[in-house]
């Protein structure tokens, strides 16, 4: 087993370990809870998602302590949005303390290092690979189910194919067979 296939079967022990008995499991997978705001939605999975009927519990593979956990009944507002094939939600929620990456030092606009916070968040987003995956089919279900208020669709700037890969460079090579023959 690769590590990454390993640190996700950890994740989804932990997080499994962290429901209520009879608290069954609706939809699990993986995402990504960016570090801080962007134009653009993140193609990394580094975050396990584990959704049951009354909650959201989540975690970074790579650091159980920032696990986070997020009830239903809690979320007032969610929306959704779309950048090329990749999906965001994003849901607006009662105040929830976690414990979170931050940058060690902060000087005008440098950051660098790596530390922890505790941070007092009420708004969270969440990134997918696509609309269908598992994880977001549960999450919309249940805010339709629970008729959580569904906000202005996320807006994402999306540039034009020619432009995105304008600077990319494809060499012809001939194959070595080829230049054998006169």
């Amino acid at each position: 087993m690769s590590p990454p296939s390993r640190h996700t079967d950890e994740i989804n022990r932990f997080l499994r370990a962290q429901i209520d008995p009879g608290e069954n499991v609706l939809a699990s997978g993986t995402g990504v809870e960016p570090r801080r705001s962007s134009t653009d939605i993140s193609t990394e999975a580094t975050d396990f998602f584990l959704v049951t009927p009354r909650r959201l519990l989540w975690s970074p593979t790579w650091e159980p302590r920032h696990r986070a956990s997020l009830e239903f009944d809690a979320v007032s507002s969610w929306s959704d949005g779309m950048q090329y094939h990749r999906y965001a939600l994003a849901m607006t929620h009662d105040a929830i303390e976690r414990i979170a990456w931050a940058p060690e030092h902060r000087v005008l606009w440098f950051e660098w290092g790596d530390t922890e916070e505790l941070r007092h968040q009420t708004r969270t987003i969440l990134h997918f690979s696509s609309r269908g995956t598992h994880v977001a089919e549960a999450l919309r279900s249940q805010f339709e189910r629970r008729r959580v208020a569904k906000g202005v669709p996320l807006a994402f700037q999306e540039v034009p194919r020619e432009e995105r890969t304008a600077a990319a460079v494809l060499v012809a090579r001939r194959r070595w067979r080829d230049r054998l023959r006169p």
